[in-house]
């Protein structure tokens, strides 16, 4: 069973543990500061709650709000990556270019560097672009914190470039150059132009990732698990697949999203536990009152070649659900005839890719319309 969510092994856990370290010396709060963090970190909740998901405040603006964020979502987001990052074919090779769109304190390089060993001895370039270049320098002072190097330094074979641009500008700069064209949590804060559609602006970027792609090239964007997250994931999944760049995880298909079906009310997000995050922002996130039993996102990785799909495959997405005269649950799931209803479904995870069966002739659930399958026995 292929699961694109897996616990992150015990070396990366004990990584994520020690990260605290990596911000106290770049970041050393005041006791009294440090006292009330939990507070900070309750009130940039609050800020940063709209109806959208985006963000009603600057908070690299306000020194409080920037460390809140730096020691509670920072950390968050790493954990979230390093359930994924392992699972993903990423092919990174010497010499290669990677951008990092919006990438705010490096999220994403960091959780590179921590969730992939296999790449920390080759020799890559990541460009770094984001509007505001003062979180970018920050999470460059906490990835050479991490490392134990200056990020430029001759001992160090990761480079890291740091641009003051918008999206489009940045893949305009780069054309034909990135091997991976990345970001986290970046597309949920994205709004359309004046007249324009989010699938026409979705579109747009598509475009200039396939444009900033070399001929191998691939595009990777992890956001969080919620309706709007889901929606982008989706919606750019669209525009990719226009310019020849195919989903390679997590669809088990190549097909039409059926998240972007106007009588879907789902959307594409998996789930995993929380409850192997380190014991220092479990504390942090408890003594907020925000706690937290899983993590959830969605994300797309997407390459030139088109995959190998089964129509027998499919995709589980949702948790555990109760069904009326059946006593196992079943699970939703995506898959190459649409959305699929798996019974027997209890010991299927979230984020599982499952071999089912198809009733013949096929039945179709009358409350969501997805259609039947059953796990193939192992």
């Amino acid at each position: 069973m292929n699961n694109c969510l897996t616990l992150p092994p015990a070396p990366l856990r004990e990584a994520l543990a020690a990260y605290e370290d990596s911000l106290r010396k770049v970041l050393p709060l005041k006791q009294a500061h440090r006292k009330e963090l939990h507070y900070a970190v309750a009130d940039l909740s609050r800020a940063l709650t709209t109806e959208r998901g985006g963000m009603k405040i600057n908070y690299w603006t306000t020194p409080r709000a920037a460390s809140a964020y730096l020691h509670f979502y920072l950390p968050w987001n790493l954990y979230r990556l390093a359930w994924l990052l392992p699972n993903l074919a990423l092919n990174l090779n010497d010499g290669d270019t990677v951008l990092d769109l919006g990438a705010g304190p490096l999220t994403l390089v960091q959780a590179l560097w921590l969730a992939r060993p296999d790449l920390r001895e080759r020799k890559l370039t990541f460009i770094c672009s984001d509007i505001a270049p003062k979180p970018m320098e920050t999470g460059r002072a906490l990835f050479e914190t991490l490392t134990g190097m200056a990020a430029n330094s001759p001992q160090s074979p990761w480079r890291i470039v740091l641009e003051r641009a918008p999206l489009e500008k940045t893949l305009r700069s780069h054309f034909g150059k990135a091997k991976l064209v990345c970001g986290a949590n970046v597309l949920n804060e994205l709004r359309a132009g004046k007249g324009q559609s989010l699938e026409e602006r979705l579109n747009e970027l598509a475009l200039a990732m396939s444009d900033a792609c070399t001929e191998d090239g691939a595009v990777l964007f992890a956001e969080p698990g919620t309706r709007l997250g889901g929606k982008m994931i989706s919606l750019l999944r669209l525009g990719l697949m226009e310019y020849n760049l195919f989903p390679q995880s997590p669809c088990p298909h190549d097909g039409d999203c059926p998240m972007l079906d106007a009588a879907s009310g789902g959307w594409c997000h998996f789930n995993a536990p929380a409850d192997s995050a380190p014991k220092w922002l479990m504390t942090l996130t408890n003594r907020a009152r925000m706690e937290r039993r899983n993590i959830s996102l969605s994300f797309l990785h997407a390459a030139r070649n088109k995959p190998a799909c089964s129509a027998d495959a499919v995709r589980i997405l949702s948790d555990p659900i109760r069904l009326p005269d059946t006593p196992a649950p079943a699970r939703y799931a995506c898959s190459m005839r649409g959305m699929a209803l798996v019974h027997r479904a209890a010991r299927l995870e979230s984020g599982s890719l499952v071999t089912v069966s198809w009733p013949d002739p096929p039945v179709t659930d009358a409350k969501s319309g997805a259609q039947v399958a059953h796990p193939l026995a192992r």
